[in-house]
C-alpha cells in the first residue's frame, strides 16, 4: 500500500499526545501497525497495548480532540517545514537502528543518503582557542573527505564545528527545540547556511522552547545519526560527555582531542581518553576507527529482502545517477581489485576527492574496499 500524505499526517497528532514517547509509540504500532489505526482507535482497544493502560487511555482519546491535524501540516507547509516517520524509507539509517530512535524528525534543508558517512564534532560552549581552531580545521578536513559533519548548532564548538563543515561540505544541525525557534539567537545566519549545505533537524514539534530538559533527547540523536562522535572539549560535566555516552551505548566510536591538563575544558575529553576513547592527533586516527565496512553489510542485509529482479535494477538505477567524477572513479575500477594510488594516477581528482567519491561508491554498494587500500566492483 503507498502512503499518503493524509496517511503520514496522523504521525503528527501522536508526538504531540501527552505521555506518549518512542517506546510507548513503538508498543503501538507493533499493535495497531499504522499511525492512522491508532489514531482511530477506540479506548478499550488501546487499553490492551503494552505501557498504555486505562489511564494513558483515556488520555489519549480526549487529547486528540485537541488536535487539529491539517492544521499542523498547514503550519508545516506554511513555514517550509519537511518531516519522515520511521515508517519513510528516506528515514537515517543509522539512526533507526538505534534503541527507541524518535518516530518523526522535522527537516528543513536536505537529508541525503551519503550523509551515512557523517561523523559527530561536539564540544564546550565555553571553549578555548584552541578548542575552536581544532574544531574548525578538524571538521573541514572531515567534510572534504566526504563526511557529513553532524553537531548541536550550541555556542562554541558547535558553531565552530558548523562553519568548518561549510567550507569544504555538509554538515547537520540537531536542535533542542522546534525548527522555528532558533537557540542560541546568534546563530540565525548560520543556520540558514546549514539549510543550504546540509539540514537541520529536530524530533521536537513546532513552538517547543530550548529547554535543559529537551537537550539530552538532542544529543542522542547526534550520536545515533553518526558513525562515531568526536569530542573535542568537554569540562567534567559537560553535555558532549552525554553525547560520548549515548554513542557508546549505539555501539558507535568516540573520539577525543587531547587538551591542556590545565585547563578545565579539557578534563572531560583528557578523562574520555583515560576510560578508552581513541586519542586523534590527526584525521588518520578517526579513519582507521570507523566501522564502515560493517554498516554497509548492514544496509546490504536489509536490501537482501528485496527480490533478485528488483535488486538488479537497483543497481542499475545506482550507476545510472552516478555524477560524472563518481562514474569516472567506477569505471576505473574493475572486478579485480586497484590500489588506491593505483586509481588516483589514473584520474584527474586529488587524493582527498577520489577517497570522498570510493567512500559515496561504498555506501551505494556498488564498490567495496580491501585490505591494503584496494578497491574492486561489488560484482
Amino acid at each position: 500500500m503507498i502512503k499518503t500524505l493524509d496517511d503520514k499526517k496522523y504521525w503528527l497528532g501522536l508526538i504531540k499526545l501527552q505521555g506518549l514517547g518512542p517506546r510507548i509509540i513503538k508498543n503501538l504500532l507493533d499493535y495497531f501497525g499504522d499511525a492512522k489505526t491508532i489514531w482511530e482507535a477506540g479506548r478499550k482497544e488501546l487499553c490492551r497495548v503494552n505501557q498504555v493502560g486505562s489511564k494513558r487511555s483515556k488520555q489519549i482519546v480526549r487529547d486528540r480532540e485537541s488536535i487539529d491535524l491539517d492544521y499542523e501540516l498547514q503550519i508545516l507547509k506554511d513555514t517550509g517545514i519537511k518531516y519522515l516517520t520511521l515508517t519513510d524509507k528516506e528515514y537515517p539509517f543509522l539512526l533507526k537502528n538505534i534503541h527507541d530512535p524518535p518516530p518523526v524528525l522535522f527537516y528543513k534543508g536536505s537529508i541525503e543518503p551519503d550523509d551515512t558517512i557523517s561523523l559527530a564534532v561536539v564540544g564546550s560552549r565555553k571553549c578555548t582557542n584552541y578548542g575552536r581552531t581544532i574544531a574548525k580545521r578538524l571538521a573541514a578536513a572531515l567534510a572534504e573527505k566526504g563526511f557529513t559533519v553532524v553537531s548541536g548548532l550550541a555556542r562554541g564548538i558547535d558553531t565552530c564545528s558548523h562553519q568548518g563543515a561549510l567550507s569544504k561540505g555538509r554538515t547537520i544541525a540537531v536542535l533542542g527545540s522546534g525548527l522555528d525557534v532558533v537557540y542560541p539567537p546568534e546563530n540565525d545566519n548560520l543556520m540558514k547556511e546549514i539549510i543550504n549545505n546540509g539540514a537541520v533537524i529536530s524530533s521536537f514539534p513546532l513552538a517547543t522552547a530550548p529547554n535543559r530538559e529537551n537537550f539530552p533527547q538532542r544529543n542522542r540523536i547526534i550520536s545515533g545519526l553518526t558513525l562515531g562522535t568526536i569530542v573535542v572539549e568537554a569540562a567534567q560535566k559537560s553535555g558532549s560527555l552525554i553525547t560520548a555516552n549515548f554513542a557508546l551505548e549505539q555501539g558507535r566510536e568516540v573520539f577525543a582531542i587531547p587538551g591542556d591538563i590545565t585547563k578545565e575544558q579539557s578534563f572531560g575529553t583528557n578523562q574520555l581518553i583515560q576510560n578508552g576513547a581513541k586519542l586523534v592527533q590527526n584525521i588518520d586516527d578517526i579513519l582507521t576507527e570507523l566501522p564502515l565496512e560493517d554498516w554497509l553489510k548492514g544496509i546490504n542485509r536489509e536490501e537482501q529482502t528485496i527480490k533478485s529482479e528488483e535488486k538488479a535494477i537497483e543497481s542499475r538505477e545506482k550507476k545510472s545517477d552516478l555524477s560524472s567524477e563518481e562514474a569516472e572513479v567506477y569505471n576505473q575500477l574493475s572486478s579485480e581489485p586497484q590500489e588506491f594510488n593505483e586509481v588516483l594516477q589514473a584520474i584527474d581528482l586529488s587524493p582527498g576527492k577520489l577517497n570522498s567519491i570510493l567512500l559515496k561508491l561504498e555506501l551505494r554498494g556498488i564498490v567495496i574496499q580491501l585490505s591494503g587500500n584496494r578497491f574492486k566492483h561489488n560484482c
